[in-house]
């Protein structure tokens, strides 16, 4: 069964580099793509503040009203109580979405804290995490997302505003057998292979808010029973990029990468 998914993050409402002109981009591509789901993986607004979030809401009910959308929130959604607005006209701060047509299970966490930029799973997560986890039948890949980059990203400038308890989440993803983890966060796209997990993480789609000579973009998953394509999505042109393929094995232990090949998401530019 194959599944479309588009992964988009930090969107940044409020922010004083967001473009209207790439919002009205972004949808008109996720329209034309016709994706089976949509994920956003945090940073719908700037400072957490209701007049940010009230057009973060327009914006996430325009996707709803293309394809099932799934979102969990980023550290700037969690300034200014922030929270509170997410969860008034968002939605939970996490989710899980069990998939059995495609044998895919989805789980959305939620790595902000109020008023600072670093990120923590937290002992209360993880341990929801391990219980939903443990609940998925072995044929069943396994997809996590969070805002907070997982691993350092090359070309994203000092390593700062972390994941702090990165190390329990990634043990806790290889004992549990996850395949892929989705982020955001540094606005620099990228993808590497971890112990046996793909680790995405999608650019800035609507912000100016670049580092080096990146682009806006998003990225995009094509899944079917034994293989996953990502691309990386440039919101200014739509020009669409392979960056990575994985071939996935069925083993009595559960669904494992067999083989993959991936370029550096942050080198590739839109150039037909």
């Amino acid at each position: 069964m194959k599944r479309n998914i588009i992964h988009i993050s930090d969107v940044h409402f409020g922010d004083p580099t967001h473009s209207d002109e790439l919002v009205y981009n972004l949808t008109s591509q996720i329209e034309e793509e016709n994706p089976d789901m949509v994920i956003f993986a945090g940073d719908l607004t700037y400072g957490g503040f209701i007049s940010e979030y009230n057009n973060a809401k327009n914006f996430i009910e325009e996707l709803k009203s293309i394809t099932e959308t799934h979102v969990v929130p980023g550290n700037h959604d969690a300034r200014n109580v922030g929270l509170e607005h997410f969860k008034n006209l968002i939605g939970d701060t996490h989710f899980v979405k069990i998939d059995k047509k495609c044998k895919l299970a989805i789980i959305g966490l939620d790595s902000s804290r109020p008023d600072i930029d670093d990120g923590n799973i937290g002992s209360f997560q993880l341990e929801w995490l391990k219980a939903e986890l443990d609940k998925i039948p072995k044929n069943f890949g396994k997809m996590v997302i969070f805002h907070h980059h997982l691993i350092p990203i090359p070309q994203s400038g000092r390593e700062r505003n972390i994941l702090l308890d990165s190390g329990d989440i990634i043990q806790l993803l290889i004992d549990e057998g996850v395949n892929i983890v989705l982020g955001g966060h540094k606005h620099v796209p990228n993808v590497v292979t971890l112990e046996g997990i793909a680790v995405i993480n999608s650019g800035t789609a609507t912000t100016r808010r670049l580092r080096g000579t990146g682009h806006p973009c998003y990225s995009q998953l094509i899944l079917n029973d034994v293989d996953m394509e990502a691309n990386l999505i440039f919101t200014e042109s739509g020009i669409k990029k392979n960056v990575a393929n994985y071939s996935f094995v069925e083993t009595d232990s559960g669904v494992k990468i067999h083989s993959y090949n991936h370029e550096a998401a942050f080198r590739i530019k839109p150039v037909i």
